[in-house]
């Protein structure tokens, strides 16, 4: 059976891996394609692991290599699906989990590559969380209707305060800050994710989504300084920093919240640290004549 949920878990990697790569261009589903050329992929290279061991991992007509981000969600998701399915594998519990993971990792990966979150899918993802929040019988539909509209709203301010901040900073400094913290599209996906966890569960979610982004853009203040790069009113995506407080709360729960505090605060710091420092180790390394690119 878990070879079963693992090649379910396979299929949804790429259908993910699609999505990224269509969505934020044509709002439409299409078939895999090259994004150089727009020339069709051969079958053998619609999977990411499959284009490895093909031997199909540049497009036949001009080259380009794939990205490994692709391999890379399929991998997620294919582990993703046997846990999820070990963890529980009652179809009420294993199959709303599963679309939250896919549509979890779909945020992600559109957010970081395109910095954009797309209304065309947080909108059916409302309505299908929703239901889901109806039809299981250890939730109430006013909590999580409840949720829904906090995460929203409590987002909604943060992003109207950005709106005022950057029209006050662009009068002040006689230029358009072109960019502020929060989107809209935080907006929508934090509405979701309180749909997914709750209106107690939204709260703590975007709290320590909130205190990562903010961990994370110390270390990158940081870091950039050293580096003699900084530059002022760089935005990050904090999609990502929301879609993780929601997994923990989500996936974790009371037991993975209370893990995090104290030490576990530490310990991320100490990560996005050594995250860093790496990169700058891997960019220098790359900059020097004795490296070759892979790919």
């Amino acid at each position: 059976m878990e070879a079963l949920i693992a090649l379910l878990g396979l299929g949804s990697g790429g259908l993910i891996n699609m999505l990224a790569d269509c969505m934020p261009f044509n709002r439409r589903l299409a078939f895999p394609h090259c994004p150089t050329c727009t020339a069709p992929r051969p079958l053998a290279a619609w999977f990411g692991i499959g284009a490895l061991f093909a031997r199909a991992w540049r497009c036949p007509y001009c080259g380009t290599p794939r990205l490994w981000r692709v391999p890379l969600v399929e991998a997620v998701t294919t582990v993703g699906a046997i846990w999820l399915y070990r963890r529980d594998p009652t179809p009420i519990s294993f199959w709303p989990d599963g679309l939250v993971l896919a549509f979890f990792i779909l945020i992600v990966v559109i957010d970081i590559e395109h910095r954009l979150i797309l209304h065309i899918i947080t909108g059916p993802a409302a309505l299908v969380f929703g239901l889901i929040g109806v039809l299981k019988p250890d939730q109430e539909f006013g909590m999580i209707l409840l949720g829904g509209l906090t995460g929203f709203g409590l987002v909604l301010v943060l992003y109207l305060l950005g709106c005022v901040f950057a029209h006050l900073l662009a009068r002040l400094r006689g230029k358009v800050l072109e960019e502020v913290a929060f989107g809209f599209g935080d907006v929508t996906l934090a509405g979701v994710l309180g749909l997914i966890v709750g209106f107690y569960g939204v709260l703590v979610a975007l709290f320590l989504g909130i205190l990562v982004a903010g961990l994370f853009s110390l270390v990158y203040l940081l870091f950039m300084l050293l580096r003699r790069r900084y530059q002022a009113f760089l935005p990050i995506a904090y999609g990502p920093f929301l879609v993780l407080g929601a997994s923990i709360v989500y996936f974790g729960g009371r037991t993975a919240i209370e893990s995090i505090f104290p030490y576990g605060l530490i310990w991320l710091l100490g990560v996005l640290i050594v995250y860093f420092v790496g990169r700058d180790a891997f960019e220098r390394l790359k900059g020097s004549q004795g490296f070759v690119n892979p790919e």
